[in-house]
């Protein structure tokens, strides 16, 4: 199995997609010498976690000295690196989960964080990771973009990895990921292979993942105007579309009303019923300008009804924000 790490592609923060950057590249000739090199310190200072704009200066410097790599591209807009080894692997990183990560962290366990997140060479899939499989919900488009920055990333690889997901509704689907300590990385169709499972059982074991890790992290449900939106973690809101009886129970406190959701973005879910006139154009009016949101999912509202979820109104957005 290759060590092409596209399963850790696009879970970092973004930027604007109006202007569809590609990958800024900053090639860095492989030294004769490295006796002036500015080496890497895994206990990396606090001033080089200030922002992602900080770590991956502080890391393009230091990286092409590390070990077998030769090369570092940083995507400002994705907020990635791509790291290049010297046998052709590449393996692209995100800063912002890792930022956190080492944030929290001091002395050899922040140095350890470091070097885990660094490792080139480490192996995509184990068994025991299918404990931390779980559910996200992303736009249908999400694939197509997904995977036409895949080919501009890696030229030499025509066929990259495929994403395993799901229909979830109309312009929805449900994607999985493998929510490690540093990293967020998507599931592909070669980890199945691996694990001897398909898509459907994947889900059943991704949605028990889900059930454990909220019973863990907690659920806070807080009210703003006319309607309410959900608390996770920052990152896994969204996967709250993935839990009925949240729902039932949703459905049950406004009077039998189906309940109505926006899933704008990764971390922004907002909710009221169809009986809440007001409560439902406040939510347009909140969905149509979502130019300084991260990570946005669909400005579209959603009907939770026996079980399922279908289209209840469109919303047109003022302007166009990349999708994550």
């Amino acid at each position: 199995m290759r060590v092409f790490d596209f399963l850790k592609w696009l879970f970092g923060r973004g930027g604007k997609r109006a202007e569809m950057r590609s990958c800024q590249a900053f090639p860095i000739q492989e030294p004769e010498s490295t006796a002036g090199a500015k080496t890497l310190d895994l206990n990396i200072p606090d001033e080089a976690l200030r922002d992602e704009a900080s770590f991956a200066a502080y890391l393009q410097e230091r990286l092409p000295f590390f070990g077998d790599l030769i090369r570092v591209d940083f995507d400002p807009a994705a907020g990635s690196l791509t790291l290049h080894s010297r046998n052709g692997d590449t393996m692209t990183k995100f800063l912002n989960n890792a930022l956190l990560a080492l944030r929290e962290r001091r002395g050899p366990l922040r140095a350890q964080a470091l070097l885990n997140y660094l490792n080139i060479t480490e192996a995509m899939f184990d068994k025991g990771e299918l404990g931390k499989v779980l559910p996200i919900l992303k736009a249908r488009d999400f694939i197509d973009v997904a995977r036409k920055q895949m080919m501009q990333a890696a030229k030499d690889e025509p066929n990259p990895p495929q994403f395993v997901y799901l229909d979830e509704a109309e312009n929805l689907i449900k994607l999985f990921v493998v929510n490690g300590e540093t990293t967020v990385s998507y599931v592909m169709a070669e980890a199945l292979d691996d694990w001897g499972i398909d898509a459907m059982e994947l889900a059943e074991m991704a949605q028990a993942n889900l059930q454990k890790f909220l019973a863990k992290t907690g659920v806070q449900i807080a009210k703003r105007s006319r309607f309410q939106y959900v608390e996770v973690d920052g990152q896994f809101e969204s996967s709250i579309a993935f839990l009925p009886n949240f729902w039932a129970q949703v459905q049950e406190q406004s009077g039998g009303a189906a309940p109505i959701a926006a899933f704008l973005s990764r971390d922004k879910v907002f909710f009221t019923h169809e009986n809440d006139k007001e409560g439902l154009q406040l939510l347009e009016l909140i969905s149509t300008d979502l130019s300084d949101v991260p990570y946005v999912i669909s400005p579209d509202q959603y009907r939770w009804e026996n079980g399922r979820w279908t289209l209840f109104r469109r919303v047109t957005r003022m302007e166009a924000a990349i999708r994550h």
